[in-house]
C-alpha cells in the first residue's frame, strides 16, 4: 500500500501562505482564493503548515483549521502533503492523527526544536515519532541549514532500515550536494530539494523527485517539472532564467519569503493589503515596489 501511495509523490506541491486579517485572524476567504489558484495550475499535490505556512506562529487550532481546509476544498485525486510541527510530543502525535483522518498522502516530519537541540536529539525525536505513524508515508524535513540541527546519511539509512513508511527526504541543500547524497540513499528513499525553486532543473536531473515551493511562482515550476519530463531542457531553462531573480529575491531568508513571496503572491491575485503576523521583517516601501515588478513580469493568475 505505502509503494502505490509512493507513487504520487513526484513533481510540484505548492505550499500555501497564512492570510491574515487585521484583527490577527486567519482570513478564511484569502485561504480559499489561494486553494482556487493552486488548483487551476494543475499541480500533482499541494502542501501546508512548512516554514511558508508560518507554522511556527499558528496556534493548534488554526493548523487543524487549515487542515480541515484545503481537504475540503480539493479533490481527494489531489496528492496532500502536511507538515507536522508542533510544541511537544503530544500535539505531533495529535497532528499526525488529525493528517490521517484527513486523508494526508504523506506527511513530513519537522523536529521539535528546544534549547541546547543537537543532531542526535534530532534522531531520536523522529525514531520516536514514526512509531506513531502506522503505515502513513512519512518525510523527514532535514534542512539544517534554515533550522540549524539535522541527520546525517548513516541515521536516515538506519531510519528507513527501521521504519518501512519513512520513504521522502525533504532537504534544503544545494544541487551539488544533493546529487551526492543521492547516490547513498536507496533507490526508493524519494528525495524532494526545496529552497524555493533555486537550481529546480538541476536538481531534477540529479534525481530529485520534485520541490515544495511557496504559491507565488508555483505555475512556473509546474511548467519546468513538466518540460523536463518531456525531456525539453532547452525550454525550461528558458523559463527558469526569466523567473530566476524573482526567485533570488524572494529567497534570501524565510523571513523575506513570508514577507516579499506573499506579497508576490497577493499582487498576482490583485490582493490589496497584507496583513503581517508577528514576529514579522518589516515591509518596505522598496521592497514592496519589488514585488510588484517581479509580480508584473510573471503576470496575474
Amino acid at each position: 500500500m505505502i509503494k502505490i501511495k509512493q507513487k504520487n509523490i513526484r513533481g510540484i506541491f505548492p505550499i500555501i501562505y497564512s492570510f491574515f486579517n487585521k484583527d490577527n485572524t486567519i482570513d478564511h476567504k484569502l485561504m480559499i482564493d489561494q486553494l482556487s489558484v493552486i488548483k487551476k495550475m494543475n499541480p500533482n499535490g499541494i502542501a501546508c503548515l512548512g516554514l511558508a505556512t508560518e507554522v511556527n506562529k499558528l496556534t493548534f487550532k488554526e493548523k487543524k483549521f487549515i487542515i480541515e481546509l484545503i481537504r475540503k476544498e480539493t479533490s481527494a485525486d489531489l496528492p496532500l502533503a502536511i507538515t507536522i510541527k508542533g510544541n511537544n510530543l503530544k500535539e505531533y502525535k495529535n497532528l499526525i492523527n488529525i493528517s490521517k483522518s484527513n486523508k494526508a498522502d504523506w506527511i513530513i516530519l519537522q523536529p521539535l526544536i528546544k534549547k541546547n537541540t543537537n543532531d542526535k536529539d534530532c534522531y531520536e525525536f523522529f525514531s520516536n515519532l514514526l512509531h506513531h505513524t502506522g503505515d502513513t508515508l512519512v518525510g523527514i524535513q532535514n534542512a539544517k541549514e534554515y533550522i540549524g540541527v539535522g541527520l546525517n546519511t548513516n541515521q536516515i539509512i538506519n531510519l528507513y532500515k527501521r521504519f518501512s513508511n519513512f520513504r521522502v527526504i525533504k532537504g534544503e541543500t544545494s544541487s551539488v550536494h544533493v546529487e551526492q547524497i543521492i547516490k547513498q540513499y536507496p533507490k526508493d528513499l524519494f528525495v524532494f530539494n526545496g529552497r524555493g525553486g533555486q537550481e529546480i532543473i538541476d536538481n531534477l536531473k540529479v534525481g530529485c523527485k520534485g520541490i515544495i515551493p511557496a504559491t507565488e511562482m508555483s505555475d512556473y515550476f509546474i511548467k519546468i517539472y513538466n518540460l523536463i519530463e518531456q525531456n525539453k531542457e532547452e525550454r525550461a531553462l528558458k523559463i527558469y532564467k526569466n523567473i530566476l531573480p524573482g526567485i533570488v529575491f524572494v529567497m534570501q531568508s524565510i523571513d523575506t519569503l513570508i514577507c516579499y513571496g506573499k506579497r508576490v503572491l497577493a499582487h498576482r491575485m490583485g490582493i490589496k493589503k497584507v496583513y503581517d503576523r508577528k514576529p514579522f521583517l518589516e515591509v518596505t516601501k522598496y521592497g514592496n515596489n519589488i514585488s510588484k515588478i517581479i509580480a508584473k513580469n510573471l503576470g496575474s493568475f
